[in-house]
């Protein structure tokens, strides 16, 4: 074997690489594989938290492995997309936050978020979400985007940013470059978006550069094909990572690969093909959330490579400085082991009021809201009749009903059979119920037929039902027999106590659509 063209290899190459563990505590196995390779970044996930009092102690120990010690990273968006659950500030989706109007908001958000990671132990936040959601089809963004308006994405995506930078988290931008004009998920498949170059640059790449010139630190690729531009996918392309990326838009930072276990890649590229898409494009780190096995056969491939000087020269060089540059700059969370448990969602009160602010009167054709107290209410609950997406991993939606009764003390809930079928019984409570609330908790805005079908005998057994939409705002543009229709862009427990606020008339709507759902209801909307 040749000597290696890098000194200390060992303790260098695993600094390109960010790994996920699969348990509350490192293994003896993850222990060895972190010290022995130096592995420069680690993923961490809900499997990994049980409580914050357990989960900062394991980043105190993920600390102390290695030197450099490794940066700890974590998905924790806002809305959908928080790792915690309902024990660290859930904030609301980005798309929440711009229908507030009101940039600070995010700036709040991400300064929430990265007070709670810093007193966690976690180094840096995959968010802001710089896609643009322009396809009202897209199963996977939806939310989690800010808007349909490039501008509106750059501006609140930078305020996040702030929020992030402001409490020393590092903030990483994602998907480069835009994972909103598609209507597939690259967490089981490879998403295709025929988008030209005009519509590339004007819309998909206008908030990565906004935030590039305003100094983000690091970017997330997408596993997205885009045919008219490159045959590779994104994360491969060393057109998209390196010409427009690196050399257009002067990127300076570190670039992550999106997750590599994910389907879009996993079924369609070996490990060979993974490590030398990744050679060929600008990735630095490369994401290996789950697979040990993986992990190591990824890091020996790459070890290979170099050995047998089948990579361009200063390739990993670049990288490592990248690397070398975005640790120094930022100092990482570095904490004691904890002696009790953390106080965290400080914040409570200053979420729920962003929530508050971000509820969307669509409709009120029939003068219906605010609600009546004394009224009964019937909440059918749509969530276990619908296929949403893994990567929301959304608390259960019980909380309904515990959450309506502080505001309407007659209201009850049902969830429709999967069949849609409503029995006789669910019949004669609908006609009896003074309000009807049906919760749609659609990802896109896409209704099936079997729902299509269930919610059109619910009109007409009670034509006066009220639409709650509770993720997706596109969705309502298929209710048109609503004369009421409310949107929370979430179902985060901040946004339903929020939702109830509305309609008991505790506080006034003032949301407005950050998107454009149709002609009749255009970006702005709102009652």
């Amino acid at each position: 074997m040749k000597k290696s063209r890098l000194p200390d290899l060992n303790n260098r190459v695993g600094q390109l690489f960010m790994i996920g563990i699969k348990g509350e505590s490192l293994s003896s196995e993850e222990k060895k594989f972190i010290h022995s390779n130096n592995i420069g970044f680690i993923i961490l996930f809900s499997r990994n938290f049980k409580s914050n009092y357990q989960f900062t102690k394991l980043t105190s120990e993920i600390h102390s492995m290695c030197d450099p010690p490794p940066f700890i990273f974590i998905d924790q968006e806002g809305g959908p997309i928080v790792r915690l659950g309902e024990d660290g500030s859930t904030i609301i989706s980005h798309m929440g936050l711009a229908a507030t109007g009101k940039k600070r908001n995010a700036r709040r958000a991400g300064s929430i978020i990265g007070t709670e990671m810093r007193a966690l132990g976690i180094d840096g936040v995959f968010a802001p979400v710089l896609d643009v959601n322009s396809h009202k089809e897209n199963p996977v963004i939806g939310i989690r985007s800010f808007s349909d308006d490039p501008a509106v994405v750059a501006e609140y995506g930078y305020e996040f940013f702030l929020g992030l930078k402001k409490k020393k988290i590092l903030g990483c931008g994602k998907h480069f470059p835009g994972h909103g004009h598609t209507v597939k998920d690259s967490h089981s498949e490879i998403p295709e978006s025929t988008i030209d170059d005009k519509f590339m640059s004007e819309i998909n790449l206008h908030p990565f550069k906004k935030l590039i010139d305003r100094g983000i630190d690091s970017l997330m690729t997408a596993h997205v094909h885009f045919p008219l531009i490159s045959r590779e996918i994104s994360t491969f392309c060393p057109v998209i990572t390196g010409d427009i990326l690196r050399k257009s838009l002067n990127f300076k930072g570190v670039l992550f690969s999106d997750c590599l276990e994910m389907d879009a890649v996993k079924n369609n590229f070996s490990s060979q093909d993974i490590i030398e898409g990744i050679i060929k494009s600008t990735v630095d780190v490369s994401i290996v959330s789950h697979s040990l096995p993986l992990q190591k056969e990824l890091l020996e491939l790459i070890r290979s490579k170099i050995d047998e000087e089948e990579i361009p020269e200063g390739r990993i060089e670049n990288s490592l400085e990248r690397i070398w540059k975005l640790k120094k700059n930022m100092k990482r969370a570095s904490i004691e082991e904890p002696k009790k448990p953390l106080n965290l969602r400080k914040k409570i009160r200053l979420e729920r009021k962003i929530a508050r602010e971000s509820i969307t009167l669509l409709k009120n054709d029939h003068g219906l809201i605010p609600l009546k107290r004394d009224r009964s209410i019937l909440m059918i609950d749509l969530t276990q009749n619908i296929h949403l997406a893994n990567i929301q991993n959304r608390e259960s939606v019980n909380i309904l009903k515990s959450i309506a009764n502080r505001f309407f003390p007659f209201a009850e809930c049902f969830s429709p059979e999967r069949e849609f079928r409503i029995t006789g019984s669910e019949k004669k409570r609908i006609i009896k119920a003074d309000h009807i609330l049906i919760f749609d908790y659609s990802w896109s805005g896409v209704l099936d037929k079997p729902r299509e079908l269930l919610i059109e005998n619910i009109f007409k057994l009670r034509e006066d039902s009220i639409i709650i939409c509770a993720n997706s705002p596109y969705i309502s543009e298929n209710y048109t027999n609503a004369g009421t229709t409310i949107l929370t862009y979430g179902s985060r427990n901040v946004q339903i106590e929020a939702l109830f606020f509305i309609l008991s008339g505790r506080s006034k709507p003032k949301g407005k659509l950050p998107v454009t759902i149709s002609e009749k209801f255009p970006s702005g909307s709102g009652l």
